[in-house]
């Protein structure tokens, strides 16, 4: 995982761009995240330190979401969701579960709109801004030490398509709000970022459940997993 001394340790800052035009971009940034729809794939790594609520941590977790049409495969480490063919399964591969119920409607659209709802909502609460550019990559970060809510809000992407590479993201505890070891920290970087799709590539239902006389059970490498119905 990159760590985000590094971004502002080489290439040219901005100090000569006004903070408006620097804001303007990290607008532009955030809509280009909250315009995710149709087909697209997205795929990266999360890290959450949360001291306040360690069971809430997550350690270089992979995560792969990819939409086609009304149907999605997307995988959380070992946890793996299908939604498609009539119907959804949550498949935990660690507690060796498969949940089956109805394909479910779902807001396929969410995933990247929570970051920039995030974004939207700081903009203009006394941050300070900084911006830094290496090459094609541009890293905008907000940072206010006193805030209610989110502390720093950084984004790196590239200055051309504005797809965001990285995100860097400091909570507040609500609880002790001025203790630094408290805090909530999240990071995402980006690996893949297309705005196509190909579900077939992934998991299908058919290879984790079979219909055998009106009944569902799991098949081969998921014989074993306990299948519970929806």
């Amino acid at each position: 995982m990159l760590v985000l001394a590094a971004f502002f340790s080489y290439g040219k800052t901005t100090d000569t761009v006004p903070d408006k035009a620097v804001l303007e971009k990290f607008e532009q940034v955030c809509k280009k995240m909250n315009d995710v729809k149709g087909n697209y794939t997205l795929g990266g790594v999360i890290n959450i330190i949360d001291r306040a609520n360690p069971a809430g941590a997550m350690d270089h977790v992979n995560f792969l979401f990819c939409k086609q049409g009304d149907e999605f495969y997307y995988q959380l480490g070992k946890i793996i969701t299908l939604n498609g063919q009539g119907v959804y399964l949550y498949i935990d591969n660690q507690s060796k579960r498969v949940m089956l119920s109805p394909q479910k409607k779902v807001q396929y659209d969410a995933g990247m709109k929570q970051f920039a709802d995030m974004g939207a909502n700081i903009q203009s609460e006394h941050y300070k801004i900084t911006s830094a550019i290496n090459g094609d990559e541009q890293t905008i970060s907000l940072v206010n030490e006193r805030h209610i809510s989110c502390k720093q809000h950084t984004i790196t992407f590239n200055r051309h398509s504005l797809k965001v590479k990285y995100l860097y993201m400091r909570l507040t505890n609500l609880n002790d709000p001025l203790n630094k070891a408290n805090e909530k920290v999240i990071t995402v970087k980006i690996n893949e970022w297309d705005n196509t799709a190909d579900i077939s590539r992934y998991l299908s239902k058919d290879k984790v459940i079979t219909n055998v006389k009106g009944r569902w059970k799991t098949v081969n490498v998921f014989r074993n997993y306990e299948l519970i119905k929806m």
